[in-house]
């Protein structure tokens, strides 16, 4: 029973879990008991549960051309950029995985998918996660898959790795596959078979019911067969599933609707394809298709939903809280446009995005308090105001050492911060300081990438030119020593 003047501990949940999170991080502060009460799971949970009737989807959007400056666009009252956490680390166009319960998987490598992180929006919080087990040390690469979903029965978020290697002509490909576990932070390699098969390069993982879907082919004898592989998160088994056939020149983009797998074919824009009214060299349409399961898993179960005439040419990017359809149409001498497509009722919605030539890639997302590190490791780092700090975050493959270092010596990231940037600059000076007794060479400082390089090398920290200037080349750069 509750104290008098006191709220009853049902009553302080259930007003909390209707708040959002930038208030509920304001309320940690109050008490250590209010702390506890909005880091505990079943609050977490309960909070989830009310935030995922509102979910809404993001854009991954790039301002410029050359990815230097990325963002996400929320369908929320008011329309607006998301500062990303690793805008310092000198990797263009970083890749989303996928994004489940308030969690974005990013892939921040620069190829074969070798560096992840997942990122709490809401919360401020991301996490680098742990160096993938299946490398390419004894056999080349040839096409790298991922995907990011919740396992549901374990409570349980894993980011899915598949690897084929390279094979010879008369060989069949080799597939390996690797799970990250949130709950238990470590990458393990099963033993699930996927078969000779192809996964095609740089697809994410679609989830839908329980299990992450890509498409693939394989050779047959009567040629090229082409199927979805479904990965069940549960039970971490692949299994096969057919696909209607379709002829060139069709690209074919796995979606979830309503629930079900769904297929969106549509013609490329590169090739000379018939529209559906008869017009040649017209790729105007798409037509959906929806997964009925149902005994013996053949092409009849897929059932035709819809087929969309555009004025122009266009092509499926995702789907808005799997009721509605996102198309990008490219509107010729305007960039592009979206429009969002509800096949139920032929509903069209035009979206409002800015920009919409440098956009791509639709995902869903609800606030949550999830955190970043579900197994209790000390992987979590806070976000810090870019405007306000001239220290930029490096890749991640950079800084896995450094972050196993702190969590055996059991340091708070702030205190590693603070240590790390006296050190850093420090050895620039020094460096900088040797280099300067030979006349023969610059100083090492003298090139911006050349420091950054260090950064990546050293520390997950690197110093921007104001910072490198103002600190270290004001007072030992001396220009009558360059030749």
């Amino acid at each position: 029973m509750a104290n008098k003047g006191t709220l009853p501990q049902e009553n302080l949940t259930d007003i909390l879990s209707r708040l959002p999170i930038k208030s509920l991080t304001r309320f940690q502060s109050v008490s250590k008991p209010f702390s506890a009460l909005i880091n505990s799971p079943a609050f977490i949970s309960a909070h989830l549960r009310r935030s995922s009737r509102h979910s809404s989807f993001f854009f991954r959007h790039f301002n410029n051309p050359s990815g230097s400056n990325f963002s996400f666009f929320l369908n929320n009252n008011q329309i607006g950029d998301v500062e990303v956490p690793l805008l310092g680390c000198l990797i263009r166009f970083p890749k989303i995985v996928g994004s489940c319960n308030g969690l974005v998987c990013l892939d921040i490598s620069s190829c074969y998918a070798r560096a992840f992180v997942l990122w709490n929006i809401a919360r401020k919080q991301y996490s680098c996660l742990p160096s993938p087990r299946i490398s390419d040390s004894r056999r080349a690469f040839w096409m790298v898959s991922t995907g990011f979903g919740f396992d549901r029965k374990k409570n349980d978020y894993k980011v899915v790795r598949i690897v084929s290697f390279g094979c010879e002509k008369d060989e069949s490909p080799v597939v390996m596959a690797e799970v990250f576990s949130w709950r238990t932070f470590c990458w393990r390699v099963i033993e699930a078979s996927i078969g000779a098969c192809a996964i095609h390069e740089g697809q994410n993982g679609v989830v839908v019911n329980g299990g992450l879907h890509w498409l693939g082919n394989s050779a047959g004898k009567s040629g090229i067969q082409k199927f979805i592989v479904s990965f069940d998160l549960d039970t971490e088994e692949f299994r096969k599933i057919p696909i209607p056939d379709f002829p060139a020149g069709i690209c074919v983009k796995i979606m979830g609707f309503k629930g079900s797998l769904a297929l969106a074919f549509y013609p490329a824009k590169e090739v000379d394809v018939h529209s559906r009214h008869g017009r040649p060299g017209v790729a105007d349409w798409i037509e959906f298709c929806v997964w009925d399961e149902c005994d013996g898993a053949d092409e009849k179960c897929w059932t035709k939903l819809n087929s969309i005439q555009l004025t122009t040419v266009g092509y499926p990017v995702g789907v808005a809280n799997e009721t509605g359809l996102i198309i990008k149409k490219l509107m010729e001498g305007q960039g592009a446009q979206f429009i969002l497509f509800d096949p139920s009722n032929q509903y069209y919605r035009g979206m409002h995005i800015c920009d919409a030539s440098y956009s791509c890639d639709v995902h869903s997302y609800v606030e949550s308090l999830v955190p970043v590190s579900g197994g209790g490791h000390d992987q979590v780092i806070e976000e810090e105001p870019s405007e306000c700090c001239d220290i930029a975050l490096l890749n991640c493959e950079s800084c896995l050492k450094l972050n196993h270092k702190r969590s055996n010596r059991n340091l708070p990231t702030c205190t590693t911060k603070k240590l790390a940037l006296p050190f850093l600059l420090f050895a620039l000076c020094v460096l900088n300081w040797h280099l300067l007794q030979d006349s023969t060479s610059p100083p090492f400082l003298s090139s911006w990438p050349c420091a950054a390089t260090l950064g990546l090398k050293t520390r997950r920290y690197c110093i921007k030119p104001s910072l490198v200037h103002s600190a270290v080349l004001g007072h030992f750069w001396d220009s009558s020593l360059v030749p």
